[in-house]
This record gives C-alpha cells, structure tokens and sequence, in this order.
C-alpha cells in the first residue's frame, strides 16, 4: 500500500483526490520537483525548496510554506512508506480560487544500469519559455520523448533544437568532456537549471577543471572523449552511446567521468551525514 501526502494529510495513494479544477489538469500550470531520499533524509533540499519557490513567484503561483515545513512534509511520506532510499516527487499546483494543493509522493529506487544510451530527439523550442527554464507539469514532450527512447532500447532521449544544437535530455542536463575540458549547454539554450548540475559545476570548478558553458552544436559530439548526464535520482550518469538518426556514437572512456561521480556520491554523504 503506497502512502501520498496530500494538503496536510498522509493517505492512501487510492484516496488521493484532486478536484478538475485544478489548473495544472487544466492547463499544465503547476510545478514539481524530484529529489532523491537517501538514509531517510531528501538530498539537497534546500536546492530544491529554493528553485521550486523560485519559479512559483515568476509563474504568479504564490507558495507561502516555510522550508522546514515543507521538508518535515516529506520526511512524514518517506517514513509512511518505510522507505530508507526514495524517489521523491512534490507537486504544487493552483486552484482556481487562487489557492493551491501540495501533493507529495515517495516510492521505491528502481536499480540503475551501469551507464545510459540516449537516442536524440528534434524538438524546436523559445529558449524564454516558462515550460523548459521551470519544473512545470506541462511535460508532454518529454514524456513522448523518453517513451519514444525506451521503445528504441535506450534509457532517455537528448533533445536537439532546430539549429542541431545539444540541449538537455528528457530528465537531465548532459556534459560532455573532450581532453581535460568539461562542456555543457549554457542556461541560456533553454534548458532547466538543475541542482545536481549546480553541483557538478561547483565539484568541476575546485578540482580545476577547466569548464565551458556554451552553445553546444552536436558536432561536438565528435570531439568528445567521455559524456555523462546528471538529475538528482541518477547522480552522475555515464554515457556510452548517443544515437543520431545519420550516426551513432560510442564512449567508452570514463576517466574523468568517475572522478566527478565519486566526488559528487562523497557529497551527497556528507549532505545526509550532517
């Protein structure tokens, strides 16, 4: 039996109701995060608290919950559910009587493989758009998208904007690492500004990586030595195969890959340890 938090009560995932009115049935217009539960404890959250309330106030979505409030909301649903390592997903939404729900739902880590294939998906998109620089519940795009990517045998689908330029993937921010370089999109293309990424950028950074934040056109796919692609449930993924419709591309170094990886895991150790 699943557990949902859902507008101050712990109920049955069956019981949860959320009426037709609500805009994000109607119009997409809610938010979500997705954090991952570790020992209990929802990594990074302030990250993500600071992002969702972030985007609440540039969507006219006014959320007036306090931080602890809020966590305290999901340690509640993670230990409903029994669950030591979780998925956590927190969705907040309008009414039309300018209230809002909170919806909060926490399930089992599914396993992950050693690395991702990726197929590449054209998607033309205004970089300004509130539906790719927030976490909005308009995602049907990404949802064809990553369907499309599991029915060709891979894990998530890298989008391409018209000028064949790499942006993100369905559920991720993607680098790429040719020589002692680390390269990914510019926030600027239009992608969602991650947390982990932050935190790939700031572990890159005090390592003195050298890290370019730019267009990305997928040409550079040729010169890239390793590639890799980061949310908060995966962590630092490897990448060993890219699909474009004219070619494939294989990755089989990982050099520095793991470094970042293992760098990023002593992080979120330190995070739950605290």
């Amino acid at each position: 039996m699943t557990l949902v938090f859902l507008n101050g009560q712990i109920i049955k995932e069956e019981d949860a109701k959320i009426s037709i009115n609500d805009l994000s049935y109607q119009f997409g217009y809610g938010l979500f995060e997705t954090l991952k539960g570790e020992d209990g404890m929802p990594v990074f959250f302030e990250d993500h608290y600071k992002r969702l309330t972030h985007s609440a106030r540039e969507l006219d979505m006014p959320f007036p919950v306090e931080q602890n409030e809020v966590k305290n909301w999901v340690k509640e649903v993670v230990k409903a559910n029994k669950l030591t390592k979780a998925r956590i997903k927190i969705i907040i939404s309008r009414k039309l009587e300018d209230k809002f729900n909170v919806l909060i739902i926490a399930s089992p880590l599914d396993n992950l493989p050693v690395s991702y294939s990726l197929i590449c998906w054209i998607l033309g998109r205004d970089s300004n758009s509130v539906s790719f620089r927030h976490k909005t519940t308009s995602r049907a795009d990404s949802y064809v998208a990553y369907k499309k990517a599991l029915e060709d045998g891979c894990n998530d689908a890298l989008y391409l904007n018209e000028k064949n330029e790499l942006v993100e993937c369905t559920k991720a921010n993607i680098f790429l690492v040719t020589g002692d370089k680390i390269i990914t999109p510019l926030l600027e293309s239009g992608i969602l500004s991650g947390v982990t990424r932050a935190k790939i950028l700031e572990i890159a950074r005090q390592r003195n990586f050298e890290i370019e934040e730019k267009i990305v056109h997928s040409l550079y796919l040729n010169k890239a030595d390793e590639v890799f692609i980061t949310n908060a449930i995966i962590g630092v993924m490897p990448v060993s195969k890219i699909k474009l419709p004219d070619k494939e591309f294989s990755f089989n170094s990982r050099y520095i890959t793991d470094q970042i990886k293992k760098a990023y895991e002593l992080l979120v150790k330190d995070y739950v340890s605290i």
